[in-house]
């Protein structure tokens, strides 16, 4: 799984975002980012910036300034992570007292509050208009994953010289980034007390394209990268997500259905409620992590889907999401499936019958002894055998059993045979202690002609 794909899917999407108070002009649609004087076309930024403003993706400032390499805000990183997931819920932040209600970031610190994704610097004060720092950012892009931080524990640092600037508060979700593939530090290491530019986020999405699904309807092409669903109603169907599929708080208590779809990362839940979030025919993917914290969602398995993961997935439920009593992952219950099936493949092995024996058997016209080898490979079982003529269904040769590791070499033939092809049915009965155990029927053809070759006869 390309896992650094999802971190395009946020840290790009910092690039998206334009203060609330920019004019209007710096959001007009399809405008180019040699529209912008400040923009370099012969920077390394230059394509990557470029692609995220053809797509939509960054906005300038202003009407003629698109600041590639300006400092992202706290408050701007808020609202990039809430737009990406669509949040809607908002929680209580009159203890931090730098975030005045007139402002235009005030809602979204409280999303981002709510979704879990921000702290405040302090119990008091969230500073929302300092420039953000890349341990910061790496932070709030590993709460919005849901990364299990114990599984990353132990991710080596020590490619990085400036491992020992980290935060101790911030080392189990740094670990997580780079464990997980999604960070890979700068040229002279990870810089984690460094801000972080638009141009930077801009350059990841351009790396590594993610997939952003804002519309309701069906969807039936295969996806590369990961993607992230924002709204309700809508169906995958017959598809392969190329990494992790998210469903974000947009999704709210919608119905999303995935119908035959092989998701190659993780299924990570936001957002979809009680209606649910379905999983059908065959739908399977290594592991889901449900962190849903508003209300409660249910992630339901159908048979097929069940059998597809029941014996391979992951799950996690997040202890935010755990207080919503009804969030539930809901498996079929295959028990019963799966002990007859089990029972099933006992038989089949149990009475597997082994024998070698002939698909053709050459004779001369009017005589009755015919080459055929025929073995018995099983390890205690008898083996009764039955050549029967199709058109009639009559023996031609005598019935004849062989004991366990026995063989004959040779048949003799009821009626002397005539010129041309007889289609044939071999019939072996396996018996164990005298109890039949088990059938078995190979096609066999008798060829008769009026001289064969020595090496054929």
């Amino acid at each position: 799984m390309k896992r650094k794909r999802i971190l395009a899917l946020f840290l790009a999407a910092v690039s998206c975002l334009s203060l609330a108070v920019s004019a209007s002009a710096a959001n007009t649609p399809n405008r180019k980012a040699t529209d912008f004087r400040d923009f370099d076309r012969t920077a390394w930024y230059a394509e990557a910036v470029s692609a995220a403003v053809d797509n939509g993706l960054l906005y300038g400032k202003s009407s003629s300034i698109i600041d590639p390499n300006g400092d992202m805000t706290r408050a701007e990183m808020a609202a990039i992570i809430n737009r990406s997931f669509g949040c809607y819920k908002t929680a209580d932040i009159s203890q931090y007292k730098d975030v005045a209600k007139s402002k235009w970031y005030y809602k979204d610190v409280a999303l981002a509050v709510q979704m879990g994704t921000y702290n405040g610097r302090s119990s008091s004060s969230m500073a929302p208009d300092a420039p953000i720092s890349r341990q910061e950012a790496m932070t709030v892009v590993a709460r919005a994953l849901e990364l299990d931080y114990d599984a990353y524990a132990k991710t080596d640092l020590s490619a990085f010289s400036d491992r020992s600037e980290i935060s101790n508060w911030a080392l189990p979700y740094v670990r997580a980034m780079v464990g997980a593939d999604y960070i890979h530090g700068r040229t002279k290491g990870l810089e984690p007390l460094d801000n972080i530019t638009r141009a930077e986020f801009a350059q990841i999405f351009a790396n590594i394209i993610g997939t952003y699904i804002v519309s309701k309807g069906t969807y039936d092409k295969d996806i590369k990268g990961s993607v992230l669903i924002r709204t309700d109603d809508v169906e995958l169907k017959n598809l392969t997500v190329d990494g992790d599929l998210i469903i974000g708080c947009g999704a709210a208590d919608g119905k999303i259905v995935l119908d035959n779809v092989t998701v190659k990362g993780r299924l990570l839940v936001w957002g979809g409620g009680t209606k649910a979030v379905y999983c059908n025919a065959g739908t399977n993917m290594p592991a889901v992590v449900v962190a849903r914290v508003d209300d409660a969602v249910k992630v339901i398995y159908d048979r097929d889907s069940t059998l597809a993961v029941i014996d391979t997935i992951k799950t996690r439920i997040t202890e935010r999401a755990k207080q919503n009593k009804e969030t539930e992952i809901i498996f079929y219950d295959v028990s019963g499936l799966r002990e007859a099936q089990k029972q099933l493949n006992a038989i089949v092995a149990d009475s597997q019958i082994a024998l070698t024996a002939p698909a053709h058997l050459y004779a001369l016209v009017g005589e009755s002894s015919v080459k055929a080898e025929f073995t018995n490979n099983s390890k205690g079982d008898t083996y009764k055998i039955e050549i029967r003529r199709n058109k009639d269904n009559t023996l031609i040769a005598d019935t004849f059993e062989l004991a366990a590791g026995k063989s004959i070499s040779s048949l003799t033939l009821l009626e002397t045979p005539e010129f041309g092809n007889v289609d044939c049915t071999v019939i072996v009965t396996a018996f164990r202690d005298g109890k039949e155990i088990g059938t078995l029927n190979t096609e066999l053809t008798l060829h008769v002609a009026y001289l064969w070759s020595k090496e054929v006869r």
